[in-house]
């Protein structure tokens, strides 16, 4: 009897292990990045300021400073805080699902065409539409995921609908809280073009954000760091900041 009742008892137990792990299991790589972008757009709004560094081929290190503005999935302004050449310098991305990029000298604000939309911005290695506000969900569709060790492995193509310069994206996911700290490019041929990077995973406000990226263009040997130097969260910015206006102050 006592038996009966511990043979029981152990197919209780695992059968409650069968029926724990199975919706993990289960779990698609359109839920995975659903996740990721829960978690990319948790807060309602931040502010961060930048560091950025580019580095050439030769190893030649130039600094610049920005700040971002980002509200919700579909609003981001970026202005440049220094140095002096590139000081004032604005790109907008606004909720009318349009580019703008505002240009001191010129003292003009210009919408980026469709057509420039894969061009490089201010010398970096981020073309306009890496900058795009939008969540990954919307921009790509996952073809393919794999789960090893700590990370899943989402393969991604650009939607029928976008003019992206990219074949194929490969991006790795932490399971531990859904933050992607790779991202492969590939241009349309197959070839590997630029690699992101992410680390220094910390808390900003109650929420979770990578203080360290940065971006390698394969092809051009140059390299894009950005280090955050100081964010803050939901701090109610309103959305009649992110217009043309706002990129001329």
């Amino acid at each position: 009897m006592a038996t009966m009742r511990t043979g029981a008892l152990i197919q209780a137990v695992l059968a409650g292990l069968l029926l724990a792990a199975g919706p993990a299991s289960a779990q698609t790589g359109q839920e995975v990045l659903s996740k990721v972008d829960d978690n990319e757009y948790s807060a309602k709004d931040t502010i961060a300021v930048v560091k950025m560094e580019l580095v050439d081929r030769d190893g030649t290190v130039s600094a610049r400073k920005l700040q971002m503005y980002q509200k919700g999935t579909d609003k981001r302004l970026i202005k440049f805080l220094e140095p002096a050449e590139v000081k004032g310098m604005a790109f907008l991305d606004s909720s009318d699902d349009k580019m703008y990029l505002y240009l001191p000298a010129m003292h003009k604000v210009r919408r980026i065409a469709g057509h420039v939309k894969n061009d490089n911005f201010a010398g970096t290695d981020f073309s306009f539409d890496d900058l795009s506000s939008k969540r990954f969900s919307d921009r790509v569709q996952v073809t393919k995921m794999t789960a090893q060790g700590d990370h899943y492995t989402l393969d991604l193509a650009p939607k029928p609908d976008s003019d992206s310069q990219y074949g194929r994206l490969v991006m790795s996911v932490r399971k531990a809280d859904f933050m992607f700290d790779k991202v492969e490019f590939y241009d349309k041929s197959g070839t590997k073009w630029k690699v992101m990077e992410r680390k220094d995973f910390r808390d900003a406000g109650k929420y979770k954000q990578s203080y360290w990226a940065q971006i390698v263009d394969l092809k051009k040997q140059h390299t894009t760091r950005n280090l955050v130097e100081k964010i803050e969260t939901d701090t109610g910015l309103k959305d009649r900041f992110f217009s043309k206006r706002q990129l001329k102050r």
